[in-house]
């Protein structure tokens, strides 16, 4: 898989039209049974979260989250991004230890799609975790169905008071849990926003201004959850639907207190060249 690098140097919500999202498709669920409780998260409902990616490399290593932007784009983390390893991005996935089935009408049908290129930003270092973001372009563009959609990508700057007014955001992922490496069906956990000196304080890292920090005293993200998605479900219209806010970066040791997370808005135009980029 090559590597490309690419960089750039009140309304409560603006008005809406065709241009709001990457993909106007993105952000809908489709009608689930309440979740269960777990210690420190949530076992995501079953429809809560059809754009979520499972990224992993040729030989089944679980390698972090991600999440389906467009019909052949997954939005990640930089450090996510792994030269030398070729990724495969595993769609619809929901419990890895589950065969493909169908309860009632909604099925869990997963796909495996390989992954032709890796655009990580130029600016990105490992040593701050500063503008730990990627796109990874799957060979093949997939086809939309109840389990397999894109989250929503905000392209209009005018949202930044709203997205930033957000308060809790929802996580996702099969990171480490209580008691495993890492979990078997997709957890959800719900992070608040926290100052940059609580990062600062608890995981030893300076935010930049295009980073922001959120997690709670006993339940955050952890190992494995790197590249997933931080987001909130948002009136739309007649409807809701669910954006990406931020991509989770980087945690403490412990898993406690807060992580870092990359702020999407803050690279809507790095995300939109990436889109636009043919060869």
């Amino acid at each position: 898989m090559n590597a490309v690098l690419l960089g750039f140097t009140c309304l409560l919500l603006p008005l809406l039209g065709s241009t709001q999202f990457l993909d106007m498709a993105c952000g809908i669920r489709a009608p689930s049974p309440a979740s269960s409780r777990a210690k420190n998260a949530t076992i995501a409902s079953l429809t809560s979260s059809p754009w979520m990616v499972f990224l992993h490399s040729t030989d089944d290593r679980f390698v972090c989250g991600g999440t389906l932007i467009t019909n052949r784009l997954v939005l990640t983390a930089a450090h996510c991004f792994l030269d030398g390893t070729q990724l495969i991005a595993r769609l619809g996935e929901y419990d890895r230890e589950a065969s493909d089935t169908c309860h009632d009408s909604y099925c869990t049908y997963r796909i495996e799609a390989f992954v032709e290129r890796g655009f990580r930003h130029r600016l990105y270092r490992k040593s701050t975790m500063s503008h730990d973001i990627a796109i990874l372009r799957l060979y093949k563009k997939v086809q939309y169905t109840d389990n397999i959609r894109p989250i929503c990508i905000v392209t209009d700057t005018r949202w930044r008071h709203f997205i930033d007014s957000l308060d809790p955001l929802t996580g996702t992922g099969w990171g480490r849990t209580e008691s495993e490496p890492d979990s078997g069906k997709l957890r959800s956990v719900d992070l608040f926003r926290k100052g940059p000196e609580v990062c600062q304080r608890y995981a030893k890292l300076t935010l930049t201004t295009n980073q922001f920090c959120a997690g709670n005293e006993y339940s955050n993200l952890c190992n494995g959850d790197s590249g997933g998605p931080l987001g909130a479900l948002i009136p739309f219209g007649k409807s809701k639907r669910f954006i990406q806010v931020g991509i989770a970066s980087f945690t403490n040791p412990q898993c406690l207190m807060v992580s870092a997370f990359t702020d999407v808005l803050s690279y809507i135009d790095w995300i939109r060249t990436v889109h636009n980029f043919r060869t």
